[in-house]
């Protein structure tokens, strides 16, 4: 009988410190998918500031691009997985595909202009995730679909306009790191 290779990584139990993280997705980061686009260091907040903008021009293929960011509330709930029948009586998962919704309050006129150059057309871009202080995709982003679906007019007279994005990828959740980003946006 062969022998299985057993992972075991190492864990936290802490009775007396608790490491937790609140709240919603807060900020999503995106750009175009090219290798060229990856960050050096997802850590620096001096490349950040430099990539970092709303307005600059898309740049040429094999140049940085910038960096758009915009203010969201948004969830990130645990990814679809599919079950897979194995012999002897085993079961494998198939890969993890994460669905993320995100709504933007701001709605003026250049996210209206934004959504209505992409409104139910899915972009693939390199996308970095902000929650709790905590920010993720490291230096390549995660590499996803971004459909920005539309605008949400409410009936109730106090309730917001919204503009809803939903990101998809397939993979593993990316660790994320403290973000460098405050101050900065």
């Amino acid at each position: 009988m062969a022998v299985c290779t057993t992972t075991l990584p190492q864990a936290k139990a802490d009775l007396c410190t608790l490491n937790l993280h609140t709240g919603p997705i807060d900020r999503i980061m995106f750009t175009r998918a090219e290798t060229t686009d990856a960050l050096t260091d997802v850590s620096d907040d001096a490349e950040w500031t430099t990539r970092l903008s709303n307005t600059t021009a898309l740049a040429a293929s094999g140049t940085a691009a910038a960096i758009r960011y915009l203010y969201v509330i948004g969830e990130w709930p645990l990814p679809e997985r599919t079950a897979l029948e194995m012999s002897l009586d085993r079961e494998a998962q198939s890969i993890p595909k994460h669905t993320i919704t995100v709504d933007i309050d701001d709605t003026g006129d250049t996210n209206a202009a934004l959504l209505a150059s992409l409104q139910n057309t899915t972009q693939f871009y390199k996308v970095w995730i902000e929650s709790a202080s905590q920010l993720y995709g490291g230096n390549s982003g995660i590499e996803a679909s971004v459909t920005f679906m539309g605008r949400v007019i409410p009936r109730g007279r106090t309730e917001k306009h919204i503009i809803q994005a939903v990101i998809t990828y397939k993979g593993v959740m990316p660790a994320p790191i403290a973000t460098p980003l405050t101050g900065i946006i």
